[in-house]
């Protein structure tokens, strides 16, 4: 087969904002001689700004964690497009102080459940339960706040990197967690026998607190289930001090924008979309002769010298007339997603021997989740104004199996909205609300309104309110199904060395 062959010192897959920063340095230090090839019809990764006549849709990244030393922030704050509130240094709200005392104990069990009003209550935090009773806030509250501050317990905890001992990020979670109710409140909840009917309600009601919590935990690591998660490297990430939750004007995709726009023209004119990798052969000649295939080889035809690589690239931008072309280069900087790294490094290279066997487990080993967001659009708000979060408390009905539907047993993965953590309202886009999926994939086979269907019986059902209406459209995210994703972002998977995933950036 002949193929088109274009000739350049380096190569980028992908163009997402790692493959987007890597151009803009590149230009910005007067390196020209490059071209970036990315998958989809569009630019961005897994940031992506849905824009409608009435405002828009965050489907992937959302927010900006941290601000001092972080250049994300730095490049959103120099171009104005921080949202008001954001612009100056501020301390995380959310961290609640760790001496203080933890929980607050109900006088009586019967306090805790309140009768529950969509149109008339008043409070912007809900917690609600299956049943379509509200948890008192002041309760729900102290329980989030004594699980955040284990949380933050865990991530100060000082532990030997060399220890071979490691444990599960939710059997400490869950096991402090019990600790705290049993000296605060004399509650025993691995005691599952039901003595007293309202000790066992709490019980109950303690565990759906924790199980809901646990599944927000999802989202924030990076992991389909916090038990997945290595305690041992919990606090090994970075994190730049200042809000969590920097909110933008307009998305995250007018940052991707800012970031090229000194270079704008240069960089699309080196930009081919629709176009994605098949593979990447090196030198054959790098091998032993024992390593050497038996056929001919694509870099001993179109390459002139064992340090050049060939890059096979299909170009997909005439579906109809699909074509393939060879790209011989000195450098190949791979950005693409590391679910897509993990599920098919062992096809897109060749040989796969060249590369060091550090990287290769570096990649395998390192875990990565997926969180998904389903948007519901109404005709109009059927909730209170003053509202902005909705958190689902699923209260476990038999404490024997009370996590069974976290590391989804006895087949609960097909309840997948059981899966769903919270919703919230949008203010970027009117009379919309967002539900948040973590920890279950499943749903990412159904269509639009199966579940919009399911999404409506669920508020119908926290909401106590048969009545609240269908959404007039359903837009969804599809992380794990997008074959370039694969997944939303990564976690340190029990058993893992945090020093063991350095090779993947060399």
């Amino acid at each position: 087969m002949n193929y088109q062959v274009i000739n350049v010192k380096c190569v980028i897959i992908g163009a997402g904002m790692a493959g987007i920063s890597a151009s803009a340095n590149l230009l910005d230090n007067d390196y020209k001689d490059f071209l970036v090839f990315e998958a989809l019809e569009r630019i961005g990764g897994r940031i992506c700004t849905f824009n409608t006549d009435r405002g828009y849709l965050e489907l992937g990244a959302q927010w900006i964690h941290g601000q001092q030393g972080n250049p994300v922030y730095e490049i959103a704050q120099k171009n104005d497009l921080v949202a008001p509130g954001f612009e100056k240094f501020l301390q995380n709200p959310v961290a609640p102080k760790i001496d203080e005392k933890n929980l607050f104990p109900p006088a009586n069990n019967q306090s805790l459940l309140q009768t529950f009003n969509a149109k008339t209550d008043c409070d912007k935090t809900l917690f609600l339960t299956q049943s379509g009773q509200k948890i008192s806030y002041k309760f729900a509250n102290s329980v989030y706040d004594t699980l955040t501050k284990i949380i933050l317990g865990a991530e100060l905890l000082s532990i030997d990197p060399k220890s071979k001992t490691d444990n599960r990020v939710g059997d400490y979670f869950y096991d402090k967690f019990c600790e705290i109710v049993r000296n605060e409140m004399r509650k025993d909840l691995l005691d599952h026998t039901v003595q007293d009917l309202n000790d066992y309600d709490l019980k109950r009601l303690l565990n759906g607190l924790f199980i809901q919590r646990d599944r927000r935990e999802n989202i924030r690591n990076g992991c389909y289930n916090i038990f997945d998660v290595s305690l041992k490297n919990f606090s090994c990430y970075k994190e730049f001090p200042g809000h969590s939750y920097v909110e933008l004007k307009r998305g995250l995709t007018p940052v991707l924008d800012a970031l090229i726009s000194k270079h704008k023209n240069e960089f699309y004119s080196r930009l081919y979309l629709r176009h994605y990798l098949k593979k990447i052969i090196l030198s054959l000649e790098l091998l032993d002769a024992s390593d050497c295939y038996n056929r001919p080889s694509l870099h001993s035809t179109y390459a002139n010298t064992a340090q050049k690589a060939v890059v096979i690239i299909c170009d997909a931008s005439n579906p109809e007339k699909p074509r393939d072309f060879v790209v011989v280069c000195e450098h190949i900087l791979c950005t693409m997603s590391l679910g897509y790294m993990k599920e098919n490094i062992n096809i897109f290279l060749e040989p796969l021997s060249l590369i060091s066997e550090a990287k290769r487990l570096a990649i395998s080993r390192l875990g990565f989740g997926c969180t998904n967001k389903i948007f519901l659009v109404y005709e109009a708000p059927f909730w209170n104004e003053k509202m902005n979060l909705l958190n689902l408390i699923w209260v476990p009905e038999d404490l024997n199996f009370r996590l069974d539907k976290l590391n989804h047993r006895n087949d609960t993965k097909k309840i997948w909205y059981e899966d769903m953590v919270k919703i919230e309202v949008v203010n970027s886009h009117p009379n919309t609300l967002s539900a948040w999926m973590t920890g279950n994939v499943e749903f990412e086979q159904l269509d639009e309104k199966t579940i919009g269907l399911r999404c409506t019986e669920n508020l119908r059902r926290f909401f106590n309110d048969p009545s609240i209406p269908e959404p007039k459209f359903v837009l969804r995210t599809k992380w794990f199904t997008n074959r370039y994703s694969r997944g939303t972002y990564s976690h340190m998977p029990i058993g893992s060395k945090s020093s063991g995933f350095e090779p993947i950036g060399m």
